[in-house]
């Protein structure tokens, strides 16, 4: 799969089908502090990935 990272960064990678929660520990990234999109849709930390997904993981900014 294909994931944009906060920094802007884009990975390919091959890990079979997994979790957006398993995908934010592997990436060592706090589920509180990201929205996880897939095709332009953000998506909840239950759904399954699969290696053809295009994933992208945005920064939260909060403040005001």
């Amino acid at each position: 799969m294909k994931v944009k990272l906060p920094s802007g960064k884009t990975e390919e990678m091959n890990m079979g089908s997994v979790t957006v929660e398993e995908l934010l520990r592997h990436l060592d990234i706090s589920q509180g502090e990201v929205l996880v999109s897939r095709d332009g849709h953000i998506i909840p930390e239950d759904t399954v990935l699969n290696n053809g997904d295009n994933v992208h993981i945005r920064q939260v900014v909060f403040g005001g």
